[in-house]
C-alpha cells in the first residue's frame, strides 16, 4: 500500500510545559494545514536553534507508534492523544522501518519528501509529564520523521498521502536513527555516505556524518 489517509492535522502554539520551559511541542488540531516552502502556517517554533528548518518542515507520526506508545504506559495511555507528540499530521498506518529517506509524496495539494528521523529530547518527558518516555521512544526509534516541501499546498483531514516516488529505496528511516543512537553509532560507513549525498541531512543530522565520514579519510 501507499496511500495513507489523512486521520489528523495540526499545529502548535507556544506554551510552557511541567518544567517551565516554553515549547509548542504539544499540537491542536486544524481544520486546514497550509503547507508553505519553509513552515507550516501558525505552525510556532519557540527553540529555533534546534527545531524547524527548510528539511523539517512537516513532522509525521501514526497510530500505529500511539499505540505502541499505549502498550509500554497503560496506566498513562490517555495521555498519547493526536497531537501530542508534536507531529503535523497523523495516519493510522507507517513507521519508521518501512520508510526511505528520499521518498516523494503528494499530500493533499502539495508535494513533500521525506528526509530524517526526528531527534527528539527530554521535552518529550515535560510534554507528557512523565520522565520514562524519552528512554522508550529512544531505545525503540519511534520518533517520527520529517519531510521538506517541494511544492506548496494544502492538505485536510481525509486528503491522502501518496507515494509518488522512491529514489533511494536502500535507506530505511530506522536504519539511519539506529546509526546515530544504537549500540554500534555511525558505523556503517556506505550506508552513512549515501544519507549524505542525498544532500537531505537536516541541521542535526548532517553535523554528525561529516564527522564519522571525516574520521575515515
Amino acid at each position: 500500500m501507499s496511500k495513507y489517509k489523512i486521520l489528523g492535522i495540526f499545529t502548535g502554539q507556544i506554551a510552557r510545559l511541567s518544567n517551565n520551559v516554553e515549547s509548542a511541542i504539544t499540537k491542536h488540531p486544524e481544520t486546514v494545514l497550509k503547507i508553505k516552502k519553509h513552515a507550516i502556517e501558525h505552525d510556532n517554533i519557540a527553540n529555533k536553534k534546534f527545531h524547524g528548518g527548510d528539511m523539517r518542515v512537516v513532522h509525521h507520526y501514526s497510530l500505529k507508534n500511539y499505540n505502541f506508545l499505549k502498550e509500554k504506559f497503560p496506566e498513562i495511555a490517555d495521555r498519547f492523544v493526536p497531537g501530542s507528540f508534536g507531529e503535523n499530521i497523523l495516519t493510522e498506518e507507517l513507521t519508521e522501518a518501512e520508510l526511505n529517506i528520499g521518498d516523494i509524496y503528494s499530500l493533499g495539494s502539495a508535494k513533500i519528501q521525506l528526509t530524517v528521523p526526528r531527534r527528539p529530547c527530554a521535552t518529550i518527558n515535560y510534554a507528557y509529564n512523565d520522565d520514562r518516555i524519552l528512554k522508550v521512544v529512544m531505545e525503540a526509534g519511534r520518533t517520527g520523521w520529517f519531510y521538506r516541501v517541494l511544492e506548496e499546498g494544502e492538505v485536510r483531514v481525509g486528503d491522502y498521502l501518496e507515494l509518488i516516488d522512491q529514489p533511494f529505496p536502500g535507506l530505511p528511516v530506522s536504519k539511519l536513527f539506529e546509526q546515530g543512537y544504537g549500540r554500534n553509532r555511525f558505523s556503517d560507513i556506505d550506508f552513512l555516505k549515501k544519507c549524505f549525498h542525498t544532500g537531505l541531512m537536516d541541521k542535526g543530522w548532517k553535523p554528525k556524518i561529516e564527522e564519522a565520514l571525516t574520521h575515515i579519510q
